[in-house]
């Protein structure tokens, strides 16, 4: 999900000046089986890991992100705020009381689907014109895993308030921080000074390299294997420094390019997508 909201300040990013993105390619297969959709993988390592929001929350007061989706099927923008204002210690581990605020704006939204019936196939084109807005905020208590402890009030769009009261940081999760694992993988560019709402920092630029997701869909008849669907990843850009006054690490930037493809007879359209977030404005405890 994306949303768009008034920024205090904006990260200072000239793309026409980062060097040839990275040329490696890493691929993943994985195998999805009906009807359990239980996933085996063939090749790398797909594991997904929750991150750690600790550092950001205990560092950060306030901050702001703003992220853009934009392809072929529309234009989808997604603005959100988080406060935090209390921390608290358990025999339970960390709580924190935060505020999280969002709106989602997508407009000229294009979705194509595809159904299979017994004397052939069909496909539906919808598009919804204009600005469609949901505006949606939760008030509640979190551990330190993003995990929601309790909700105090919940408001807004269904589609946004439900999101947020099963995972109301999930958005945060992209700029919580560079783990281990996805510093391996990032190829260091270059580090400039940039301004964030009112504050100022210095920061790495990183390219990633391209990756590639294979998924093979058993089908319910496992002799006859559905087609595959090929998600690529490229053209990531991550920009990440340290948090002045802290030792917390902030991803201020990331962006990508997401293609599908699919070896399937059906006329099911995939579109390309490019994806950019970044912190917009921020404050420490």
């Amino acid at each position: 999900m994306v949303i768009v909201s008034a920024a205090v300040g904006v990260v200072s990013w000239n793309s026409s000046s980062l060097p040839p993105y990275a040329v490696s390619t890493t691929t993943t297969t994985q195998t999805i089986s009906c009807p359990t959709l239980n996933s085996t993988q063939t090749n790398g390592n797909s594991s997904a890991q929750v991150p750690n929001f600790g550092p950001l929350l205990g560092n950060l007061s306030t901050i702001s992100v703003v992220e853009n989706v934009n392809g072929s099927s529309g234009n989808f923008a997604v603005s959100a705020s988080l406060l935090v204002l209390n921390r608290s210690f358990t025999s339970s581990g960390a709580r924190y009381l935060v505020n999280v605020t969002m709106k989602a704006i997508s407009s000229d939204t294009t979705v194509v689907s595809s159904s299979s019936l017994t004397n052939g196939s069909t496909t539906t084109t919808t598009t919804t014109g204009g600005n469609q807005t949901e505006v949606g905020s939760l008030l509640g208590l979190v551990g330190s895993n993003g995990s929601m402890v309790s909700v105090e009030k919940s408001s807004g769009e269904f589609a946004v308030a439900s999101q947020q009261s099963t995972t109301p940081l999930g958005f945060f999760a992209s700029v919580a921080s560079l783990n281990s694992s996805s510093i391996k993988v990032l190829h260091p560019l270059n580090s400039t000074v940039v301004s964030i709402g009112s504050m100022r920092m210095l920061v790495t630029n990183y390219e990633l390299p391209v990756t590639v997701l294979v998924l093979l869909s058993e089908g319910c008849d496992s002799a006859s294997p559905g087609a595959p669907l090929t998600i690529t990843v490229s053209h990531g850009a991550v920009q990440a420094g340290r948090v002045p006054g802290t030792n917390f690490t902030l991803v201020t930037l990331l962006s990508e390019r997401i293609a599908f493809q699919s070896n399937s007879t059906s006329p099911l359209s995939l579109p390309l997508e490019s994806i950019t977030e970044k912190v917009t404005s921020f404050s420490t405890s």
